[in-house]
C-alpha cells in the first residue's frame, strides 16, 4: 500500500499494540531492539503502557492510545489494521488468523518466546532468537527515584506471591507455598511487590502497591537481588533491568515462552501429559498436579544453588 511505500522512503517502522496485557507491550521492546539495530529504522510506537519507551534512545516517537480522545483513537486503529504492512505492524497474535494465540501453540507445540509468538505474523522478518526486553532510565530518572526510594535496603529480593488471574488461574502456585520458602529462607531479606490489596506475606517488607507508576516497579526490581514470582510481568520487567529472576511455571505454556538470559525457570520435570494446556479456563483436572507437585523445598534448592 501507499502508506507503507511511504513510511520506507522515509525510513519509518509503526510498531503498535492496543489492550491491557502489560508484559506483552513491554515485550515490544525487544522488537524496536531489532528494528534500530539491524534494520536501521525510526521506530514509531503506539502502545497502551508508553512508559515502557520512554527515554529509549532507539524509539523514533512515543504515543500513548491512552492520552487519545476515544473516537480518535478508534479511527486510528482502524487506519492501523488497514494499512499494516511492511512497515507497520500490531504486536498481537492476529484477530483474523482463525485460531487464537493459544489454540495456535496449543496445536502446534511450538516452544517460542512471548515476542516470536506475537510477531509471527509480521510481514518484515526479524531475527528475534534470544531477544529480551529493555527498559532504559534517564540520570534525572535515577537520581529522582534514588531519592524516592532512599529507605531500600542495600541487599534484598523481591517476592510477588500472586499472578494475573483474569488471565487464567493455571499458572499460580499457591500462596502458603510461597510462605513455606519464605520461612525458610530467614537469611534473605524479602520485599513483597503487587497490588496495595494482594494477601500479604508473614515476615517480609511491604512494598505492595508503594510504587506509583511501572518505571518506578522497574527501578526497584533493578536494585534486586532476585525476583521470586510466578510467570508473568515481574520476569519480564527483571529481563529488561538484568535482574535474575526465578521464575515458576506451570504447565500452562513452555518455559521458552518467556525464559531470558535471566530467568531461572522452576518447573516441574518431566511435566504433565496434558502440558503445555493453554488452558484459560480453571484446569479441568482434580488437582493441578504441573504446580502441586513443585514442592517449597525444590524452590529453596534451586534458589540456593543459583547464587
Amino acid at each position: 500500500m501507499i502508506v507503507n511505500k511511504l513510511l520506507k522512503i522515509l525510513n519509518i517502522f509503526i510498531l503498535y499494540r492496543f489492550g491491557s496485557a502489560i508484559g506483552d507491550q513491554l515485550c515490544m521492546t525487544a522488537i524496536v531492539e531489532n528494528l534500530f539495530d539491524q534494520h536501521k529504522l525510526k521506530v514509531v510506537i503506539f502502545s497502551n503502557y508508553s512508559e515502557f519507551f520512554e527515554n529509549n534512545p532507539k524509539v523514533y516517537k512515543n504515543y500513548s492510545f491512552k492520552r487519545i480522545p476515544k473516537l480518535l483513537r478508534n479511527i486510528l486503529l482502524s487506519f492501523l489494521r488497514i494499512c499494516e504492512g511492511d512497515n507497520i505492524a500490531n504486536f498481537c497474535f492476529p484477530a483474523n488468523s482463525k485460531i487464537t494465540l493459544e489454540q495456535y501453540m496449543r496445536k502446534t507445540k511450538a516452544k517460542i518466546s512471548l515476542i516470536e509468538a506475537h510477531s509471527l505474523y509480521f510481514q518484515k522478518k526479524l531475527g528475534l532468537k534470544n531477544s529480551s526486553p529493555k527498559i532504559y532510565f534517564s540520570n534525572a530518572e535515577l537520581q529522582r527515584f534514588a531519592e524516592k526510594f532512599n529507605k531500600l535496603p542495600s541487599n534484598f529480593s523481591i517476592i510477588q506471591p500472586i499472578g494475573k488471574t483474569t488471565y487464567t488461574p493455571n499458572k499460580e502456585w499457591g500462596f502458603n507455598n510461597f510462605q513455606k520458602v519464605v520461612d525458610s529462607n530467614k537469611n534473605i531479606l524479602w520485599i513483597q511487590a503487587g497490588l496495595h490489596n494482594d494477601a500479604l506475606l508473614d515476615n517480609v517488607i511491604d512494598y505492595r502497591g508503594k510504587t506509583d507508576n511501572l518505571r518506578e516497579l522497574a527501578y526497584v526490581i533493578s536494585k534486586a537481588r532476585f525476583i521470586l514470582s510466578l510467570e508473568g510481568l515481574l520476569n519480564h520487567i527483571a529481563a529488561s533491568v538484568g535482574t535474575k529472576s526465578f521464575c515458576i511455571f506451570s504447565g500452562f505454556h513452555p518455559t521458552e515462552i518467556a525464559t531470558y538470559s535471566t530467568t531461572v525457570p522452576i518447573v516441574l520435570d518431566p511435566q504433565e501429559e496434558c502440558s503445555p494446556c493453554w488452558l484459560l479456563d480453571k484446569c479441568p483436572q482434580d488437582r493441578k498436579y504441573c504446580t502441586d507437585k513443585i514442592l517449597p523445598e525444590h524452590i529453596i534448592n534451586t534458589i540456593k544453588a543459583n547464587l
